[in-house]
């Protein structure tokens, strides 16, 4: 056994270097916050696979509730459009329209809700991630802004919509799903509870045929409660085409829909 005066001399060096290092790092100094993975989120393209374009940049949107998210922007200019992704994707999977959105003119801001892709996680609440999204464009120098959500995307924008914070003109919703995501008592947490909310125009895309979105007789309810009498409907017939899948088929539905509606 080691004799106890060379074991004490030991524990009491120990010590001093501890109270050393502590007194050199600044003692109780509280440490500095490690950055988010929506900080440390590689550059757009990289991460997306796309080749290298100046119109691009890499943002950081953070939340009312202090959730940090991935995002990108696409071009500039006065005409904004917010991109909600659908379940299980994140921006990468609005790349190459947005690029063509920017290409005509928009700017475009994609992100990753919270809990996908680069995000933070936070609460229960995905809606909040739009105000954000919004706000962002609105201080960029956006003077109308749009939504573009897909399945639960197209979910999340229409509740994002019916709240005064997100301050939209318009939204476009390519097959909503009628999901509830919140236990809240005082705001819209479902499509059809924000459907007397919904002021703004909009263009409700769906597929007759997919069985993973509300349309026809199931939409019915949903688009005679909505306020704005400025509606398009467009179902696609015998097809089973789901989110921004549709696209192909609609882009000049959507397209004139967003034209009309930039100001």
């Amino acid at each position: 056994m080691e004799p106890l005066p060379r074991r004490l001399a030991a524990i009491v060096c120990c010590a001093v270097l501890t109270l050393s290092f502590a007194a050199a790092c600044g003692g109780d100094d509280v440490p500095a916050t490690p950055p988010s993975s929506a900080d440390q989120a590689p550059e757009p393209e990289e991460r997306c696979g796309s080749s290298p374009d100046d119109g691009i940049t890499k943002v950081v949107l953070t939340t009312s509730d202090g959730v940090e998210l991935a995002a990108a922007r696409f071009g500039s200019g006065p005409r904004g459009l917010v991109l909600v992704h659908q379940l299980g994707s994140d921006l990468c999977g609005w790349f190459q329209q947005a690029r063509r959105w920017a290409g005509e003119g928009y700017q475009v801001i994609a992100f990753d809700q919270r809990c996908d892709g680069l995000s933070e996680c936070g609460g229960p609440e995905p809606a909040s991630d739009v105000p954000a999204a919004t706000a962002e464009l609105r201080r960029n120098g956006a003077t109308t802004v749009q939504l573009v959500g897909a399945s639960r995307g197209a979910a999340i924008a229409l509740v994002a919509a019916a709240h005064p914070e997100t301050d939209v003109d318009s939204v476009v919703s390519l097959s909503a799903h009628d999901p509830r995501f919140s236990a809240s008592a005082t705001a819209p947490v479902t499509p059809m509870d924000a459907a007397p909310e919904l002021k703004m125009p909009l263009l409700f895309a769906c597929a007759t045929n997919d069985p993973s979105a509300f349309c026809g007789d199931s939409a019915k309810d949903f688009l005679a409660a909505v306020s704005t009498s400025d509606k398009k409907v467009v179902e696609l017939k015998d097809s089973s085409l789901h989110g921004w899948d549709m696209l192909g088929t609609i882009e000049s539905d959507v397209d004139t829909f967003l034209a009309a509606h930039a100001g």
